[in-house]
């Protein structure tokens, strides 16, 4: 294929051009002259009532520019349970936020953000707590961010309404009965980490002691602009309904942005006596092994073997804010998933990640969603809203194991001064993760959207590669040379959107297509010899892509390419019906072996595939009616089968596996087998106990499914949530309150609703629930 054309004239321009380190860069405070008074009122002790308000929401608070769905009629899910808090002591707290010149006497290399030239914004919490620090120290008083209660305590001025105006937002910069400018859609930090709401009265409350976002109150944070949006305005960030009272919004704390509309306020007091609350809690985190067993043993790679499991929880037309959070799935969980990946850990588990949304694309209640896979397990967990970003859509998910270290990236599509990417990682196969991190650029960078693509790639020399996209038919590639410490733009925009990338056997970076974007009448290939700088444009013989399409590209263990895509012969935008392909090249790409999946994958959609330690290729689909995680080997594609594997059927000589706590007791124990078609699967039972040596979770199984009773328990030894599987294929899910009563009772079939009772009403039954949470 001959080297045809050169994009190097392409501007370095787009959605957001960005100096050197003007993401996330924070230094130390510079010092001040002189210290301007800060303009406060004494808002005095007392109680009321936080949270969702008990009236249904008038038009005028559910009306707004660019939100997509349909807002709650009392509130987020995050805003219940609404509870009765008392304020035990007064407090002063700023009649306004902090003002650009009143930030510059701290840092006077603050320059500002054009859009909010009233506020200091675009700084983070990190930025903000520095302030407070300063100003402590200058005034020789104690300042502070409010606490959450404390910022909707002024918030409401005594009053139980949507807004302290009562079902209409105030007009800008109007005062509330106590004199505080506030809740008129400019967003502010507060001090709490970002957690779930107690039922039972609180006193003086602080939140959780950790967390992985920091409440941000007053305003949304997303933009999207649409033909009816006023000049100058920023919507749905200053749609009214998120300026209420009562919302919620949340962002990692090392959140800063030149663009950013995020400021803040401060409290003249001292630091109240700690009373925490739970954090949120994630199944996807818990019971997580450590141990491996035998990762390389599986199906003969001389055989054809070809599985799949489904990923997705179908409720059978049911509500998921009524029906799925009733009966268990967690609290955030939508019915719109999409933009997929994967990756094995080293333990053996699989995990998975979507976009998930209530209804549509953008909505700023979209999240990622995670689900796991365990080792020895033929089934998925139920997926969990994680990250989570309040009022704040994130999208675009990518799991990357790095020799043990695991990587998830992911962007934020419609925040307003979002960087390329964000990324977190863990060491401990995602029982636990590092603080969300933003890019620290070391030089100019070019026009991107804020949206990872399904591969990351390390070359030869440790440089670490991962492209997003990038405005039209393009895709941006951003690297690393100190393992995500600082990242630098290399250069030009690849030819497709959504681009896939590989690395050559001789050190080339190979970009597979994307989305939009044809060359000779196929899928374009951009090959770059400099790490990105530049690229030359050829053609490869698969269909080019359009909407709701993006190929996966990943080199095997035994050297060969892997690619997996969709067909699209006529070029059609929207229409998913043509089906899916995998292929196998041993020349880089010259050449290709291609096979066509099953006839009932219409198609892999926003695609992503991985290889695990023992030769399988797994694939996750979307834009199906129902999405798996297929499983297939090399074997399977250079045969002519077309049929799936059969289940196994027997298994031999069951292995007992111990994990223990520090001091010797156990953690887990667990039984392995190795079944007639070659795979490790669970056989027996499993348990994971608590420290003290209480159980926490007790499972049966035969070749990798569930049998029997599967039970979950609370630290304080209630039942939480317990399963029983018929052999008919059936299983019956039964969720408990605290108290020990039954919430309610759901009848499935694989991951299909066939029944369900709630034994208390819907959004009881969610509250009680607690945090964000799924079970198997």
């Amino acid at each position: 294929m001959l080297k045809l054309k050169s994009i190097a004239s392409l501007p370095l321009v787009g959605l957001l051009a960005i100096p050197l380190a003007g993401l996330s860069a924070v230094g130390p405070p510079l010092a001040a002259q002189t210290v301007s008074a800060i303009p406060t009122v004494r808002i005095p002790a007392g109680s009321f009532r936080m949270g969702a308000d008990a009236e249904q929401l008038s038009g005028a608070a559910v009306s707004g520019f660019g939100v997509n769905s349909r807002r709650p009629a009392h509130g987020d899910f995050d805003e219940l349970p609404a509870h009765q808090v008392t304020l035990t002591h007064s407090f002063a707290i700023a009649t306004h936020l902090i003002t650009v010149k009143e930030f510059q006497q701290f840092d006077p290399s603050y320059k500002g953000v054009a859009a909010y030239p009233g506020y200091a914004a675009g700084v983070s919490y990190q930025q903000a707590q520095a302030f407070c620090a300063w100003l402590t120290q200058k005034t020789g008083k104690p300042w502070r961010l409010p606490t959450e209660a404390e910022w909707e305590y002024t918030a409401r001025a005594g009053t139980q309404t949507p807004f302290f105006t009562g079902d209409t937002p105030p007009a800008p910069g109007t005062a509330n009965r106590w004199g505080v400018v506030i809740g008129e859609g400019t967003p502010e930090w507060v001090a709490d980490w970002y957690g779930p709401y107690l039922a039972a009265p609180q006193v003086n409350p602080t939140g959780p002691l950790t967390g992985d976002t920091r409440v941000v109150r007053g305003g949304g944070l997303d933009l999207r602009r649409t033909k009816s949006s006023p000049a100058g305005a920023f919507y749905p960030a200053m749609a009214p309904y998120f300026a209420r009272s009562a919302n919620r919004a949340s962002m990692a704390p090392s959140f800063s942005s030149p663009q950013g509309n995020i400021g803040f306020r401060v409290v003249q007091a001292p630091l109240p006596q700690p009373n925490p609350s739970p954090a949120w809690h994630r199944f996807f985190s818990t019971d997580v092994k450590q141990t491996a067993v035998d990762l390389t043993a599986g199906p003969d790679p001389s055989k054809p073997f070809y599985r799949m499991h489904p990923l997705f929880p179908n409720l059978s037309g049911q509500s998921m804010p009524n029906v799925g959070w009733a009966i268990g799935l967690a609290r955030g969980l939508g019915i719109a998933y999409h933009n997929s990946a994967i990756q094995e850990l080293p333990n053996g588990d699989m995990v998975a990640a979507y976009y998930n949304t209530p209804n549509k694309e953008d909505d700023p209640d979209q999240t990622v969603m995670v689900m796991r896979r365990r080792a020895g397990s033929e089934t998925w967990d139920m997926p969990e809203p994680w990250p989570y970003f309040a009022d704040a859509a994130c999208a675009a998910p990518v799991f990357w194991n790095d020799h043990g270290r695991l990587w998830l990236f992911f962007g934020f599509p419609r925040l307003i001064g979002a960087p390329p990417f964000a990324f977190t990682t863990s060491t401990d196969n995602g029982a636990s993760w590092s603080q969300i991190h933003f890019p620290r650029f070391t030089g100019p960078i070019g026009g991107y959207i804020p949206q990872p693509i399904n591969s990351v790639v390390r070359a030869k020399d440790g440089t670490i590669y991962l492209p997003t996209d990038a405005p039209g038919a393009h895709s941006a590639v951003w690297a690393t040379r100190n393992d995500g410490e600082t990242w630098y733009d290399t250069g030009e925009r690849t030819f497709g959107r959504h681009t896939t990338l590989a690395l050559a056997h001789h050190g080339d970076l190979l970009a597979f297509g994307g989305k939009n974007s044809s060359y000779q009448g196929h899928m374009p290939l951009g090959i770059s010899s400099d790490g990105g700088k530049t690229w030359i444009e050829a053609t490869t013989p698969f269909d080019s892509l359009a909407s709701g399409e993006r190929p996966s590209v990943i080199r095997l263990a035994d050297g060969r390419l892997f690619f997996v895509a969709d067909f699209n012969p006529h070029h059609l935008k929207h229409v998913h019906k043509d089906g899916a392909y995998v292929a196998l090249s041993d020349d880089d790409g010259k050449s290709w072996r291609t096979k066509r999946l099953p006839a009932e994958i219409l198609t892999v959609g926003y695609t992503t595939a991985t290889q695990g330690a023992n030769g399988v290729i797994h694939i996750v689909t979307s834009k199906n009616a129902v999405n798996d995680e297929i499983e297939l080997n090399e074997a399977w594609i250079l045969s002519s089968s077309g049929t799936a594997t059969p289940a196994p059927s027997s298994a031999g000589p069951s292995l007992i596996h111990r994990e223990n706590w520090p001091g010797g007791k156990p953690r887990a124990v667990w039984s392995t087998a190795r079944a007639d078609d070659g795979e490790i699967l669970l056989e027996g039972t499993q348990t994971f106990y608590f420290q003290n040596g209480h159980p926490q979770w007790v499972a049966h199984f035969h070749l990798g499914e569930e049998t029997g009773d599967e039970r979950f328990y609370r630290a304080n030894g209630s039942l939480q949530w317990e399963k029983s599987y018929a052999v008919d294929g059936t299983w019956t899910w039964r969720n408990y309150d605290a108290a020990g009563r039954l919430i309610s009772t759901s009848r499935w079939r694989g991951k299909t609703l066939l029944s369900d009772s709630l034994q208390v009403p819907p959004t009881a039954a969610a509250i009680t629930n607690g945090s964000p949470q799924a079970a198997r």
